[in-house]
């Protein structure tokens, strides 16, 4: 399967890092034949590029560049499956800022871990506010991202580990750069500081599961938060392998989303439209499938002035999530979609009309709440 990958050595070292896994197409891989199985992201166009040559003399990796490979389970081409498979590089680690420049508006980074340590992307974010708000990690175990905003996401703390690379996009004005510092490391006095940063927050889970599959999505709260779309949304990113699948979604201005970014404090209420949908892999479609599902929620971070209201648009039971942890329903089939979007990354569409809408009500804040 894919892995997006860094280094915390840049320079000529692609070859040495992959040597334990099976490289093709290119000089300097195993066999040079065949198609590339390593790419790396031209940001100015938003396409890939295959690379042409791994060797100590080809493609040199910058300072917090990520790059994708494809992983053959038999690492050495004898017939036997060999992974897991370990992966490290000799040489100075990448010390100082690491820079990805020139950014266009709304484009997407592949950027990675440029150290040899965690580092903390709730640190990298405040540095480059307003411009990199939410980050996404390819998870192969569960053919899914992973994604962190500040407060909420399924990437835990949001913490990114050696050797791992990410998704980020400039949303905000062209030419900006994304930097990444020695501070930004995880192990650094004062990273457990992250909540003062985000003073006014709360989040809300939402796991899905059937007989085969599961998903998770999230709700936000932030003081910074708005109704529709904003900064510290996240995008439900299509996977990087297609596959069959359990879908749990909600949008904002018709746009799916993994993280919903909320207000903290609003007048009134939001309703927002929620989908859970069971997909079935067709040629280059998803269709949309029949599966009964279990449906629960943790509001243990729902900030204590928001309730929560599940609207079943089909049954028209109204479902109280503050009182009720979980329901058991059977998704309907209701038309199938594309698998193909235009550049690096595409996010799930619009499917039909939403299975549920979510009630979010706001009582006024108190004093000191």
């Amino acid at each position: 399967g894919f892995r997006m990958l860094s280094s915390p050595v840049s320079g000529q070292i692609l070859g040495s890092l992959l040597t334990n896994l099976w490289t093709q197409g290119m000089t300097g891989a195993d066999m040079t034949g065949a198609s590339a199985n390593v790419w790396i992201l031209n940001v100015a166009g938003q396409s890939w590029t295959a690379l042409s040559d791994i060797s100590a003399s080809g493609t040199s990796l910058s300072a917090g560049q990520g790059f994708l490979v494809y992983v053959f389970e038999d690492t050495d081409n004898d017939g036997t499956a060999d992974l897991p498979a370990v992966i490290n590089v000799s040489g100075s680690e990448n010390s100082g800022n690491a820079t990805i420049s020139s950014v266009p508006a709304n484009a997407w980074i592949l950027a990675g871990n440029p150290y040899s340590s965690t580092i903390d992307w709730d640190l990298v974010a405040s540095d480059n506010a307003p411009f990199f708000g939410t980050t996404y990690v390819w998870d192969d175990a569960t053919s899914a991202y992973k994604s962190w905003n500040g407060s909420s996401g399924g990437l835990t703390d949001g913490l990114i580990a050696p050797y791992q690379a990410f998704w980020v996009q400039n949303t905000f004005v062209p030419n900006q750069t994304l930097t990444i510092r020695e501070t930004h490391k995880a192990s650094r006095a004062g990273t457990l500081y992250r909540v003062s940063d985000v003073q006014e927050s709360g989040s809300v889970t939402f796991d899905v599961n059937s007989s085969e599959f599961n998903d998770q999505t999230f709700m936000s709260f932030q003081s910074e938060g708005e109704a529709g779309l904003d900064n510290a949304d996240g995008y439900k990113l299509f996977p990087l392998n297609h596959s069959d699948r359990l879908v749990a979604i909600s949008y904002a201005d018709d746009t799916g989303l993994d993280i919903n970014n909320l207000p903290y404090d609003h007048e009134g209420n939001i309703l927002i439209p929620f989908d859970i949908m069971k997909l079935q892999l067709d040629g280059e479609s998803y269709i949309t499938q029949e599966e009964e599902v279990t449906f629960t929620w943790d509001i243990s971070n729902l900030p204590v002035h928001v309730s929560l209201t599940l609207i079943d648009q089909i049954t028209n039971i109204e479902t109280d999530m503050n009182l009720i942890s979980s329901i058991t329903f059977t998704t309907e089939p209701k038309g199938s979609f594309s698998t193909s979007y235009n550049g690096p990354v595409g996010t799930y569409p619009v499917v039909g009309e939403a299975r549920f809408s979510l009630l979010v009500s706001y009582d006024a804040l108190t004093s000191g709440g």
